[in-house]
């Protein structure tokens, strides 16, 4: 939805890119879903397909997308460290401005290389001919754990740009950031210090704003004991 709106409001086409996906034969990695049980298979069909690209990239351990959908401009969040030294890390914000794209063996378009501007990085970028700062993405296999519609685990291999649209972050992952406008949402925070972590991203009081209502008992009760000792 957010990237529909973003297309919509900016005039862009919003275009859609696939993951190739196969099948693995490494066990998942049950990780937070302990209690999920693997499904083991030997081909992807195309109905279960079309399921993993459907499926956010919340169902996956690795947050990698089955479908990509950007048009130029774009906020996106790298999901890797694939270069340091040209501020290619995981967490760094950046735009779309660019790609090259082919066909995939199901005939869907999947992306070759997502050229990106990066955004505050902490040095400049220039490689070759690019413009200051801009930098190309390229698609990466990664092993990959998917909790499916029924709670079982299945093992795939999916070849994709890591990356994530980037509309919003959670408080843990926004933390080092700082930003001069600064909405934040504070009814999910877990505690206290999710709300200093989330507040505290803003360079003013004047650029913070809270977009709803929020539990003041998480900072108002008096320490836990926990704290306390």
């Amino acid at each position: 939805l957010g990237s529909e709106r973003f297309a919509r409001d900016n005039k862009q086409p919003l275009v859609d890119f696939y993951s190739i996906d196969r099948v693995s034969a490494r066990s998942v990695d049950k990780g937070k879903w302990k209690g999920c049980l693997q499904w083991e298979i030997k081909k992807i069909t195309r109905f279960l397909q079309q399921k993993l690209w459907d499926a956010p990239p919340s169902t996956n351990n690795e947050l990698i997308p089955g479908k990509l959908s950007v048009c130029m401009g774009m906020p996106i969040m790298l999901r890797a460290n694939d270069a340091t030294e040209l501020c290619i890390t995981k967490g760094q914000e950046a735009e779309v401005c660019g790609w090259h794209a082919s066909e995939g063996p199901s005939g869907q378009q999947v992306l070759d290389t997502l050229s990106v501007r990066l955004i505050k990085p902490p040095q400049k970028v220039k490689i070759g001919d690019l413009p200051e700062n801009i930098v190309p993405l390229v698609r990466t296999v990664t092993h990959v754990t998917v909790l499916l519609s029924d709670d079982t685990l299945l093992s795939i291999l999916r070849d994709q740009v890591v990356c994530l649209l980037n509309f919003a972050m959670t408080d843990y992952t926004s933390q080092g950031k700082s930003r001069a406008e600064n909405p934040v949402e504070l009814s999910n925070c877990k505690d206290h210090r999710s709300y200093y972590v989330a507040l505290s991203r803003g360079f003013t009081a004047k650029g913070t704003v809270i977009v709803q209502g929020f539990n003041a008992k998480k900072i108002t009760s008096g320490m836990s004991g926990y704290l306390r000792q």
